[in-house]
């Protein structure tokens, strides 16, 4: 579930060691073998900069280049922090849960001021050994809210790409701050164009 920083000071603030924690595995995560990962419960934390994610920040503001790991950094935009974790679970499928938050710069649709979106995720996937028993599953049975999302087993699983993915899915696209006075009135503003995402079909995905 995606958060506005007014909703999510507390959680926020109560988080805040487990993303220091997180600074000590700095980098961009390595590829994994998602089925043996899932299967044996292991677990991967670490934390990078946003601007990695290409096509996350294509058309937002520029965001904060951060030039220093520090504890400091668990506290500011500019960082996704995340946490994979593989667990089995008698008669279910291998699954994975996937935590990640960050804090994105984007502009305001109201008042064209900066804003500051806070995301704070997370995800249960079901690990299905191929893509055709995902398309079949989806195919025959409708759509069940609660029932996890899927993830087809690789043995050279992209976690950053997953990661982006999500991060893409939480912006809104329309970002309003919950509180602002508008530049002009609601009578003389003009059509706001929203971001169109390249991966807007991610959209299908959520409630899987």
């Amino acid at each position: 579930m995606a958060v506005d920083q007014t909703g999510a000071v507390r959680p926020w603030e109560e988080d805040r060691p487990w993303r220091a924690a997180c600074l000590a595995n700095w980098g961009m995560p390595k590829l994994i073998d998602l089925r043996r990962f899932a299967s044996e419960s292991q677990r991967v934390d670490g934390a990078f900069a946003i601007r990695r994610l290409v096509r996350l920040i294509e058309g937002l503001p520029e965001q904060p280049l951060v030039r220093e790991v520090s504890a400091a950094v668990a506290q500011e935009p500019g960082v996704v922090w995340f946490s994979l974790l593989g667990q089995m679970q008698l008669g279910r499928k291998p699954q994975v849960v996937l935590k990640v938050q960050a804090q994105i710069r984007l502009t305001c649709q109201r008042c064209m001021q900066p804003l500051t979106y806070t995301v704070d995720e997370s995800v249960l996937f079901d690990v299905v050994r191929q893509e055709s028993a995902l398309k079949d599953a989806n195919d025959a049975e409708p759509l069940d809210l609660d029932t996890p999302e899927e993830l087809v087993a690789d043995t050279r699983f992209d976690i950053g790409q997953l990661i982006e993915d999500q991060l893409i899915l939480a912006v809104p696209y329309v970002p309003k701050h919950s509180n602002c006075s508008a530049a002009v009135s609601p009578a003389e503003e003009e059509p706001v164009a929203t971001r169109v995402s390249p991966f807007g079909s991610l959209a299908a995905l959520k409630g899987r």
